[in-house]
């Protein structure tokens, strides 16, 4: 995949994925691991435009998504790594304005409070609030990751019937590894909202107090919060040279 990675302010990398599809739509269909001279061109001016919009501590999203826009749409493989590309921006950014939204939660949280309606101490009370305030960023992570998920498996699949393999491949595509690593945070997202939904619905008396488990809660934060950190340390080979192309 064209992951150019860069050191984003309060999270460890961003990796920008993106896959290719399967032969050209309306066109001779290239040898067998090639890439036509328009896909390298297109792709390869992506990348750079990639680069361009991260330095060493910012990502500048909009020309992030422009940069991706650059692969066109005039074939199967350039449209698969179009949407793939985009989907993952919006992940990475969604993961870049993270820690920015749970310190504004961190600090609304500690108002005074006398208790809660779910039968948790005071103590916990602060913690609670903090899950209830970061309810949206959870709930649309879990949609984001499946989204990028989802995107990245099926364009491995086109493109590794399209031929391509090795540096090419690791290139182009993201690996097996990486793909269970989106998987399990996509899973854990969407596992941790589910729980922040059932939450807020017991602070508001419309569940009773006994669904709320916070040791199955804390456990499903940890793991949030490891998967997360394994899709930011993705990366792979930008090597785009390395494939073959007409």
């Amino acid at each position: 995949m064209l992951r150019p990675t860069r050191l984003l302010t309060g999270l460890a990398v961003i990796a920008t994925a993106a896959a290719f599809s399967t032969a050209a739509a309306a066109a001779a269909v290239p040898p067998k691991g090639t890439l036509t001279a328009a896909e390298y061109r297109q792709l390869s001016a992506a990348m750079v435009a990639l680069n361009k919009s991260a330095s060493s501590k910012s990502v500048d999203w909009g020309r992030a998504r422009a940069a991706c826009q650059k692969t066109g749409a005039a074939t199967v493989l350039l449209r698969t790594q179009r949407a793939s590309c985009l989907d993952s921006i919006t992940l990475f950014q969604a993961l870049g304005n993270f820690p920015a939204e749970e310190r504004r939660c961190v600090a609304s949280s500690k108002t005074t409070t006398t208790g809660t309606t779910t039968g948790t101490s005071p103590a916990d009370s602060a913690a609670i609030k903090q899950l209830i305030c970061m309810s949206p960023r959870y709930q649309a992570l879990g949609t984001d990751a499946k989204s990028a998920y989802t995107a990245d498996v099926a364009a491995r699949g086109v493109a590794v019937a399209r031929g391509f393999t090795g540096t090419c491949l690791a290139t182009l595509t993201t690996n097996p590894s990486d793909l269970k690593k989106e998987q399990q945070f996509a899973s854990s997202s969407q596992r941790l909202a589910a729980d922040v939904k059932l939450l807020i619905r017991v602070t508001e008396g419309k569940a009773p107090s006994s669904d709320f488990n916070q040791s199955k809660i804390s456990g499903d934060v940890r793991k949030f919060e490891v998967s997360a950190s394994a899709v930011l340390a993705e990366h792979g080979p930008q090597k785009l040279s390395s494939c073959a192309h007409q």
